[in-house]
């Protein structure tokens, strides 16, 4: 991509975009470019990093390049803009690559931007703990009401399995066919940050998954071409924008889908996502008794602090039923 199309992609963002977003967004694309195409070496000349142009960036180079904004600004804020920033500049290249006005290869899916998965280090904060008090999840309970709101198996086997496994919604449409062990109902995790782990589902989803897998899935168009779990009629894998509608969709079918806001771009802020079922994972599985360190390593975090400071608060009652039952009586 040379500077004029860049430039154009640059535009295209800014046009978009309120005065003061585009502010914010298009000093982050540029530095992300020219991170991009600078590449990195060592000390000794060894290279750590190849040059690449812009339109080439995958989403390991956007998740490394998160990282990196995440050491260098410390603030979960600043990386969640460089986050939206290449979400906005990868969409607007894609438009332009598809209408032909610049050449390459159009994504068919998701951008690279869309797929990464990066949660910044930054979770002390005093408005990061209010808003993990606020921590929105699912009982067991309201999750089979949104099965029994589906009217498509494949629909009810995609929230099942995000609430049964606490996978984000990029691990779940990346799983592939070889990834699934049907014998040992496990699947293999290719995670953030290249953090690969294995999750299991009940065997209460063995049965839906099996005819999924020998009757639903060959049945769907681009299955025979296709080596992911969930192929659609339109691709061979489903977006993370299609399961997050489903499932917002099936939430308010149920009854218990709310809007409790908009981004800054007007967009309504939904309370149950797929982000939710991965959060209502955790919270029944510490009301189940599993300790910090084994809910850590299922849902793929770096580390324990990230667990705990998510999803373990000052609850009082909490506190108040271990001194009942646990505490010390002598």
């Amino acid at each position: 991509m040379n500077d004029a199309e860049f430039n154009r992609v640059i535009k295209r963002v800014k046009n978009s975009k309120t005065e003061a977003t585009a502010n914010q967004y298009v000093p982050k694309i540029r530095e992300f470019r020219t991170w991009l195409t600078e590449g990195e070496k060592d000390d000794e000349g060894n290279v750590l990093r190849e040059q690449k142009p812009f339109e080439e960036a995958d989403v390991i180079d956007v998740e490394d390049w998160l990282g990196e904004q995440d050491e260098k600004y410390s603030n979960a804020s600043s990386v969640g803009k460089a986050d939206a920033a290449l979400v906005a500049a990868f969409d607007e290249l894609n438009k332009l690559i598809t209408s032909g006005r610049i050449d390459g290869e159009p994504w068919p899916r998701d951008t690279p931007a869309d797929r990464a998965d990066y949660t910044p280090n930054d979770t002390s904060t005093i408005k990061s703990r209010e808003l993990k008090q606020d921590l929105h999840y699912l009982k067991p309970d309201e999750v089979d009401q949104m099965v029994e709101e589906t009217d498509k198996l494949r629909d009810g086997l995609i929230i099942r399995l995000l609430f049964q496994t606490g996978l984000r919604v990029s691990e779940l449409t990346d799983i592939r066919l070889s990834d699934l062990d049907e014998e040992s109902r496990s699947i293999a995790v290719r995670g953030k940050g290249r953090k690969n782990r294995t999750v299991f589902y009940q065997p209460s989803l063995a049965l839906p998954m099996h005819i999924w897998l020998t009757d639903r899935r060959p049945a769907v168009f681009y299955a025979e071409e296709s080596e992911y779990l969930f192929p659609t009629s339109h691709s061979e894998c489903i977006t993370r924008a299609a399961v997050t509608e489903m499932v917002r969709e099936v939430a308010e079918q149920a009854g218990i889908q709310e809007v409790y806001g908009t981004t800054t771009d007007g967009v309504e802020r939904h309370s149950v996502t797929p982000h939710v079922l991965r959060h209502s994972f955790a919270m029944a599985a510490l009301d189940n008794g599993w300790d910090v360190y084994t809910l850590s390593q299922a849902l793929g975090h770096a580390s324990t602090e990230i667990t705990t400071s998510t999803y373990l608060h000052d609850d009082e009652e909490q506190v108040r039923e271990a001194y009942q039952l646990r505490g010390p009586s002598n």
